[in-house]
């Protein structure tokens, strides 16, 4: 697998997780947030409906107390509210039940409107109290209508609180299997990039001292841009090791050569000085001069010949350290990427945040939401005190009224409760949620924790690139100064045939040799000065050579 591949999956993998997750939690609490709003409806409206029913029990009593025209149509008006509340009730209650308990409510009341109706437009008094009597039994429905919600609505609570356990609960360990499994994946991509890396940083310090025994291991065939780059360097090293063995042959070679030229100089030397005494030993001695001087031709062409196929070798060997280098740079531009994915975990880490903190939003107006059903429930026991104090007033007249009183503070009583429910609900509702923030922290810690490891996988490729830019160099200055050989060995060779062309000059003219005595005198002190230049030079081709260390070395060592 190509390292940009990699990279981008162990970015990859965290973000789509991370979504999931942030999809699943929102789902969930929005329609735990929805559900809430419905009940607390429900509530309500069974409350408000609980209360028009003594609003108008109260305006038929009134009316029965004072018939005038002012009381009858406000009954008449309190009675026809009453029906509208009824039927808007009938639409949002969500069980068969309650809706059952409801028609009964309807059916009843709609025979009470209609003798009440006729009892106002006859202005009958007793009829208008004895249908107000009659209102306390729908009262009594309707108490039993809002105890059937109050357990609907415990069973929604505890529904609630079991989702919304489920709901922490699953976001605590999905955040746990994300971390882990990103610290899993992060661990075992950085070992596979980061293990071959060292060990060619070990390789490359190790060329760079000089040793030349390195023998890497052959990859498999892959895309990894590791195993290329593995693959180009152990390539570089074989080439590199090549060429100093090839260059300390020819400079054995050379070595050799000079040392049996020098030999031969000092007895062509001799030669000369008998030159007067002996002619036929002169043209002996010159013609196999000649031969010498034209096998050292020979050899200093094939000298000259392998000096250039070191050049290439090594010019070869450059351009692969060049190679080398570009695969670092591609490294470095997929850690690049690596970390602009690494910043979109964090960014979506920080969404998760910001969603759950909308949530919090969400919890608090449920939490107001209860606040204003007490609020009604206190302002209902308010109403069932004057009712009682009304009661009490009217004597006798006013016992049921009393009982119907009681009743509404009871349910108001009732309602503070179901109230104090719901703010336990927010408050558990707001502990899972502290709780998911402070695993998207964590999440967001570990995106940082990320971050510094490809800043240092990043400082790792930055020293296999100086490494290797190092050992470009040395094999620039290895090119440079076997070009310098290759011209000198060029001289020399000039020089052998100019030696070549004099010793054919004198075996060809034995009669001259008596006039070119001093001359070839002098052409042989210039050749043993330019042997001495060539042994030097050889010296200090051999110097650099020993800097590197062979695998050859090594066994005549041992």
């Amino acid at each position: 697998m190509a390292l940009r591949n990699r990279l981008f999956l162990l970015a990859f993998i965290p973000l789509v997780l991370s979504t999931i997750i942030v999809a699943t939690i929102v789902y969930q609490m929005i329609s735990v947030n929805s559900a809430s709003e419905e009940d607390v409806t429900v509530l309500l409206e069974i409350e408000s409906l609980n209360s028009e029913l003594l609003i108008s029990q109260q305006s038929l009593a009134n009316f029965s107390l004072s018939p005038n025209e002012s009381n009858r149509l406000n009954t008449q008006n309190q009675l026809m509210e009453t029906e509208k509340n009824i039927d808007s009730l009938g639409g949002i209650l969500p069980t068969e039940d309650l809706k059952r308990q409801l028609e009964t409510i309807k059916s009843k009341y709609d025979e009470l409107l209609f003798d009440a109706g006729e009892a106002l437009d006859q202005g009958s008094v007793s009829e208008t109290s004895r249908q107000a009597s009659r209102m306390a039994g729908i009262t009594n429905d309707v108490y039993l209508l809002d105890s059937m919600a109050d357990n609907w609505h415990s069973n929604k609570v505890q529904m609630t609180e079991q989702k919304i356990n489920f709901i922490v609960i699953f976001s605590l360990v999905a955040m746990a299997l994300i971390i882990l499994l990103s610290i899993i994946v992060t661990v075992i991509i950085s070992k596979r990039i980061t293990s071959p890396l060292n060990k060619m940083v070990e390789h490359a310090k190790r060329v760079a001292d000089g040793d030349l025994t390195i023998t890497l291991p052959p990859n498999r065939s892959s895309k990894f841009e590791i195993d290329h780059l593995n693959r180009s360097f152990s390539h570089m090293i074989t080439n590199l090791r090549d060429t100093v063995t090839s260059i300390e042959k020819v400079g054995d070679r050379v070595n050799d050569f000079t040392g049996d030229l020098s030999e031969r100089m000092t007895l062509l030397a001799v030669s000369s000085s008998q030159v007067a005494a002996s002619t036929e030993e002169l043209a002996k001695g010159s013609y196999s001069i000649s031969e010498d001087v034209q096998s050292t031709a020979h050899l200093m062409t094939n000298m000259n010949h392998t000096f250039q196929e070191s050049v290439t070798i090594s010019r070869e060997s450059s351009d692969k350290g060049k190679e080398a280098l570009q695969s670092v740079q591609s490294g470095r531009e997929s850690l690049i990427l690596q970390e602009q994915y690494a910043q979109k975990v964090a960014h979506s880490s920080l969404s998760i945040k910001n969603a759950i903190d909308q949530f919090t939003g969400y919890a608090g107006e449920i939490q107001q939401a209860a606040v204003f059903v007490r609020s009604i429930a206190d302002q209902t026991n308010l109403l069932s005190l004057n009712a009682a104090i009304e009661a009490a007033r009217a004597g006798e007249a006013g016992k049921g009224f009393a009982v119907v009183a009681n009743e509404v503070k009871k349910l108001a009583e009732d309602s503070s409760q179901a109230t104090d429910k719901i703010s336990v609900m927010v408050k558990n509702i707001q502990n899972g949620i502290t709780a998911i923030v402070d695993a998207a922290d964590e999440g967001q810690t570990l995106s940082s924790k990320q971050l510094e490891s490809m800043t240092e996988t990043e400082a790792a490729f930055q020293m296999i690139a100086t490494k290797v830019k190092a050992i470009d160099d040395q094999l620039g200055s290895l090119v440079e100064s076997m070009q310098e050989s290759s011209a000198q060995s060029n001289q020399v060779a000039v020089s052998i045939e100019n030696i070549s062309a004099v010793s054919e000059q004198t075996a060809a003219g034995t009669e001259e040799i008596y006039a070119s005595t001093d001359e070839q005198l002098r052409a042989f002190e210039e050749m043993n000065g330019q042997i001495s230049t060539l042994s030097h030079m050889s010296k200090e081709m051999k110097q650099q050579i020993d800097q590197f260390t062979l695998p050859e070395k090594d066994e005549k060592n041992s």
